[in-house]
């Protein structure tokens, strides 16, 4: 597979960059995951400003020459030497520069930039979904972001596939609903939209903005808070979000709820570029 690495294009099976760095001693560093559809980066302004973001969060020192048109043109640029266009997925990671222990001897930082086929969402219902809580999920300057550091995740995912499960909803260290393995959540109970709030530790999700945005535009009661589970097992639908699409669930613990909703038909627009 054919890369860039910190500008200049490299095949990764042949590279030995990745070995030795702070992101595999230290999981010191953050990513992005984007969708290309119809050749538009979907959502590019939002996932360029979590990336800044991030790594402002991180302390890492950004240089002026690190701007959102440079990097998408490396984007289309990584596709065309990777054989894709059109629509594909990209992952963008950034980790700090090599050297120091847990205290870093700088803040500068290096980036990789690689694109994968795209794999949309087909079948937008899960039907079984489990509640995670052996490893609970904490608020912080950081917890917004998508850090190197995913172990609760990983977890999780293998905690769901123990369940056989389609997917895992997680928890804050209060108990409270905080997003799912690889999404955040929503639920609808009497045409309200509810979703947790960041204090709850989960992630700053860009379908999670479009879909807040869109409510307001529309007028929709939309509340953001403090959850417990019998607040989400009295809804009346469930769905998650991700840059990949919009996902219903059917079935949480014993719950059964409908997985259709007009407010879900309106949302799952947002990423149609058709």
């Amino acid at each position: 597979m054919i890369a860039c690495i910190n500008g200049v294009f490299e095949d990764l099976e042949s590279s030995s960059a990745l070995v030795f760095n702070r992101a595999f001693e230290y999981g010191d560093g953050i990513f992005e995951t984007i969708i290309v559809r119809n050749n538009i980066i979907c959502f590019w302004q939002d996932h360029f400003e979590r990336l800044l973001s991030g790594m402002k969060a991180l302390y890492f020192n950004i240089s002026s020459s690190f701007t959102k048109d440079y990097l998408q043109n490396i984007i289309f640029e990584v596709a065309q030497k990777n054989g894709l266009n059109h629509s594909f997925r990209i992952k963008i990671n950034v980790w700090r520069e090599t050297g120091g222990l847990y205290t870093p001897l700088n803040n500068t930082f290096h980036w990789l930039v690689r694109v994968f086929p795209a794999t949309d969402k087909h079948n937008y219902i899960k039907e079984k979904a489990v509640f995670f809580e052996d490893i609970r999920l904490i608020a912080s300057s950081i917890s917004p972001y998508k850090t190197l550091n995913a172990l609760p995740y990983v977890l999780a995912g293998i905690y769901k596939q123990h369940q056989q499960a389609d997917e895992v909803i997680m928890l804050s260290s209060e108990n409270f609903i905080a997003e799912t393995l690889a999404s955040n959540i929503f639920w609808i109970k009497s045409n309200v939209i509810c979703y947790p709030s960041l204090a709850c530790g989960g992630k700053k999700g860009i379908l999670q903005t479009q879909i807040i945005r869109k409510a307001k535009e529309l007028n929709i009661h939309i509340k953001e808070g403090f959850f417990l589970k019998n607040d989400i097992l009295e809804a009346d639908v469930v769905f998650t979000s991700n840059v990949a699409g919009i996902e219903s669930i059917k079935k949480i613990e014993n719950t059964l709820y409908q997985t259709e909703h007009s407010y879900i038909t309106e949302f799952r627009k947002l990423i149609n570029f058709d």
